[in-house]
């Protein structure tokens, strides 16, 4: 089993992993982080003995089986390659990479080596999201027409600030649109495919808000509307001709709810949100062990990733 692992970054999405990961069953033997100023209360705050500013010497920590990187977006794509050109293990935040063509190389690297790369996005490990998936497929709403996603939140502009800047890998896209885009896929398959999309820019050139249309061959459609200028319901909504599937609060949600067509509802309530970091690891753990059920994750990312390329050139932004 793999248990023992390193932290990259010093981030709030770096501190709620070092918190909230059961340590019971896992261990935080190592940090980086280039600032030291941020590393060493970082570390010293969370026990943590082996912390340093070096990424090679981190790497180089023998105890080291998985990597987990927190960082800004741009980041991603340089440290889990070096992560697992080292052999180790890697969980990496959402946004994985910026392009499709990132994604294939990582994930044919870490295949070569016989590990495990995985994309956190929440979704993916949440208790509620595995059954739901099981009911579809088992055919509870019946034959599938469409789905609906929507993801807004009001960010305050600043051309300063990763939201908005093209350099640090902003835009509603990489940011919430991951998101979005990953509860398409993740509950209606990899044949969703890119229809058409529409955009608004923000004044430094990334996409600030954006509606895209998507659909298989069979002709299930899904619809997908993120915005950094308004907030909206973190909302999705599946149809079938049995009823329709409604979560809200993705993608850390706890529970959804089926209304059928005659009026009844069935209420799925699994997981815990708090616990996510160890569903992730305990799915990286099953995936280095062989054990995959149902769709597997890493198709879901290099799917959504490939969209993301498509919809980006049809916005005319490179």
């Amino acid at each position: 089993m793999i248990k023992k692992i390193g932290i990259v970054g010093t981030g709030d999405i770096a501190k709620q992993f070092a918190t909230q990961l059961d340590k019971n069953k896992y261990e935080i033997v190592s940090m980086f982080n280039h600032r030291e100023t941020s590393l060493i209360p970082f570390a010293k705050e969370n026990g943590v003995i082996n912390y340093t500013t070096d990424y090679t010497e981190f790497l180089g920590n023998k105890e080291l089986e998985c990597v987990y990187i927190g960082t800004p977006n741009q980041t991603h794509y340089a440290y889990a390659k070096q992560a697992l050109e080292a052999g180790k293990h890697v969980l990496c935040e959402k946004v994985m990479v910026l392009s499709g063509e990132q994604a294939k190389e990582l994930f044919e690297l870490a295949k070569s080596k016989n590990l495990v790369l995985l994309e956190a996005v929440t979704l993916f490990y949440m208790p509620m999201y595995h059954e739901v998936k099981k009911l579809i497929a088992a055919g509870e709403l019946g034959k599938i027409s469409n789905a609906s996603v929507i993801f807004g939140s009001c960010k305050e502009y600043d051309p300063t600030n990763r939201f908005f800047s093209k350099e640090l890998g902003g835009g509603a896209l990489f940011d919430i649109g991951t998101y979005a885009l990953s509860a398409a896929v993740y509950l209606l398959g990899t044949e969703l495919n890119f229809v058409t999309s529409d955009v608004e820019l923000a004044p430094t050139g990334v996409d600030e808000k954006s509606i895209t249309l998507l659909k298989t061959s069979e002709g299930i459609q899904a619809s997908v509307m993120i915005s950094f200028r308004g907030k909206m319901p973190k909302q999705v909504v599946l149809t079938g001709d049995n009823g329709f599937l409604k979560i809200d609060d993705f993608p850390r949600a706890e529970e959804g709810t089926i209304f059928y067509n005659d009026g009844q509802t069935k209420v799925i309530n699994l997981g815990n949100g708090r616990d996510v970091f160890t569903y992730e690891m305990d799915l990286l753990n099953d995936y280095a062990a062989g054990k995959i059920e149902g769709i597997d994750t890493r198709e879901v990312t290099e799917h959504v990733i490939s969209l993301m390329d498509e919809m980006r050139a049809s916005w005319g932004i490179n």
